[in-house]
This record gives structure tokens, sequence and C-alpha cells, in this order.
């Protein structure tokens, strides 16, 4: 692996590793008596970027010719994410329309996702 094909992956890794622990601080990602394995890797994930300085996330940002590319791909990610999760929240929908409300679903998000994510 050539010295230029080495940062290219160091900084990508990094710049996702780091993005994705600063969202996750800015979620409030907090302890719980439940915890799981999974979800005190996420703890540690945001602790160890939490700790590292803003300058050198933003040198990520600044010096990563791919960032951008990877910005657009985790915002598709999320966004295709939600889109699945809102199709299922809408069949449900549908379903309490004709078979009651056994979810709970309020009509404030019933009209919601009715009205957002017919296609």
């Amino acid at each position: 692996m050539s010295c230029s094909e080495h940062g290219r992956f160091a900084a990508g890794s990094q710049f996702v590793t780091h993005t994705m622990g600063r969202v996750l601080e800015k979620f409030g990602l907090e302890s719980s008596p439940i915890n799981t394995r999974g979800y005190e890797t996420l703890l540690s994930l945001v602790r160890n970027t939490g700790g590292d300085s803003f300058d050198l996330y933003c040198g990520l940002f600044m010096y990563n010719k791919s960032v951008m590319e990877q910005i657009e791909r985790l915002d598709m990610a999320f966004e295709a994410l939600k889109k699945e999760l809102f199709r299922r929240l809408q069949y449900e929908v549908c379903r309490r329309q004709l078979y009651g409300n056994y979810m709970n679903i309020s009509e404030e998000t019933e009209t919601k996702v009715l009205l957002e994510y017919s296609y």
C-alpha cells in the first residue's frame, strides 16, 4: 500500500469514527442501568472522540479530499433508514385505520406520516 493510499484510508476511517462519536455526543448518549455490549461500545466511542480536540476533527475535515462524499453518504444512509422506518410506520397507520390503534399512534404522527411519506 502506498503512503497516499494509507493516508486516504486512515483519514477516511478517522473522519467517520470522529463524526459518529461527535453525533452521538451531541445526541446526548448516556450510560443506563441496562447497557448492552454494543451500547457500551458506542459510549466508549463518545468518550474516545470527545476527548480529542475539535481542531483534530476539523483537520480531518479540511484535509481529507473525500470528506464531502463521506458526509453525503452518511446523510443518505440516515435518510434511507428514516424512510424505511416511516414506510413501516405508514403501514401501521393504515393498519390502524383498518383494524384499530394497537400501537397508540397519535393523530398528529399519523397525519405527518401519511402526508410526508406517501409514494
